[in-house]
C-alpha cells in the first residue's frame, strides 16, 4: 500500500466512533478487543513523520460514562476512550456530572463537548460548551467540539451564521485559551471540531462532498479568525452525520475533512472496520 500523508498543518485523519446510550459492559468489551484487532496497524499517534504504519489513521470510541474506566484500561496503545461530556468545574454539587480530571484519573483522552443531542435534549449551548472546552484543555486533554445547523437554517441560509456563533462563542466563553500548548506540534492539535449537520445524524441522508468541504472551509475560516492561520490549520475538522463504508472515502478525500464522528454505523464492529479499511485506502491513493 502507498504510504499516505498528513493533510495540510499536519493534520492525521481521525475516524471517532460515538456508540452514544448503547452496548452493555460485555458487549464494549468484546467489539472493542474486536476493532482493536482490526486496527493495530494503525497509528496515528506518532508524528506524521515516524508512523509505525503507512496509514496514519487515528481511531477513537466513545462509550457511555458507566465504562469508560473498564474500557481504558483494556483498550491497546493505539485507541483512544473519550467521554462523551463532561461538567466544567473540577468538583461540586453537580449530581450525574464528572470532571476533566476524573476523566483524567480513568486514562480517558477526551471528550465530545456540545453534540448535537446534548444541545437539543439537555440544553447545551455555546457559552456552556466554551467552558467545558476550557476545562478540558486546561486539565490536558482533548476536545472534539460539536457543531452544526439544523434542516430548517441550512433551508433558510443560515449556515455561516450558525457556524460562525457556534465557534467564536465557544471560545470567547472558554476566555483564554494558550493555543500553541493545544498544538504543540504539527498534527498534535488538541481541540477538534465535529461538523455534524443536524438534518443529516441518524436520517440516512448524508451530506454531499461538496456540501461537507463547503461547511469544513467556512469553520476553518472562522477558527482562523478565532485563533490565527497557523493554528486553524493544525485543527483537524471531522465530518458526522450518516457516515457510512459507502460514503466515508468521499469525505475523507475532501481537503478540509479531517476524519468522521461517527454514530450508528460504529455500534457494529463489521461496520466500522469497513469504515477504517474504507479510510486508509482513500487516504492511501490521494495526494494531500
Amino acid at each position: 500500500m502507498q504510504m499516505s500523508h498528513p493533510k495540510a498543518g499536519g493534520r492525521v485523519p481521525f475516524l471517532v466512533g460515538n456508540w452514544k446510550m448503547h452496548k452493555s459492559l460485555a458487549e464494549a468489551n468484546a467489539d472493542l478487543i474486536r476493532i482493536g484487532a482490526a486496527t493495530r496497524t494503525f497509528d496515528g499517534h506518532a508524528h506524521p513523520e515516524s508512523y509505525r504504519s503507512g496509514s496514519g489513521l487515528r481511531v477513537a470510541i466513545a462509550p457511555v460514562a458507566l465504562h469508560l474506566a473498564d474500557l481504558a484500561r483494556a483498550t491497546p496503545r493505539h485507541l483512544d476512550i473519550f467521554a462523551q461530556n463532561v461538567h466544567w468545574e473540577s468538583k461540586g454539587a453537580f449530581t450525574g456530572e464528572h470532571s476533566a480530571a476524573m476523566l483524567a484519573d480513568v486514562h480517558v483522552r477526551g471528550s465530545l463537548v456540545a453534540h448535537s443531542e446534548r444541545r437539543q435534549l439537555f440544553a447545551e449551548t455555546n457559552e456552556t460548551a466554551g467552558k467545558k472546552i476550557k476545562a478540558l484543555l486546561d486539565g490536558g486533554l482533548e476536545v472534539i467540539y460539536c457543531v452544526g445547523e439544523t434542516a430548517e437554517q441550512r433551508a433558510a441560509g443560515q449556515l455561516k451564521a450558525v457556524l460562525q456563533s457556534q465557534i467564536h462563542e465557544a471560545i470567547r466563553a472558554a476566555g483564554n485559551i494558550d493555543w500553541q500548548t493545544c498544538l504543540p506540534a504539527p498534527g498534535t492539535c488538541r481541540f477538534n471540531i465535529a461538523y455534524e449537520p443536524v438534518w443529516a445524524i441518524g436520517t440516512g441522508l448524508a451530506a454531499t462532498e461538496h456540501e461537507a468541504q463547503e461547511a469544513h472551509a467556512l469553520i476553518r475560516a472562522e477558527l482562523a479568525q478565532a485563533t490565527q492561520a497557523s493554528i486553524a490549520e493544525g485543527i483537524r475538522i471531522l465530518y458526522g452525520g450518516s457516515v457510512k463504508p459507502e460514503n466515508i472515502a468521499n469525505f475523507i478525500k475532501a481537503p478540509d475533512v479531517d476524519g468522521a464522528l461517527v454514530g450508528g454505523a460504529s455500534l457494529s464492529p463489521e461496520s466500522f472496520e469497513a469504515l477504517c479499511q474504507a479510510s486508509v485506502r482513500a487516504l492511501a491513493v490521494r495526494n494531500f
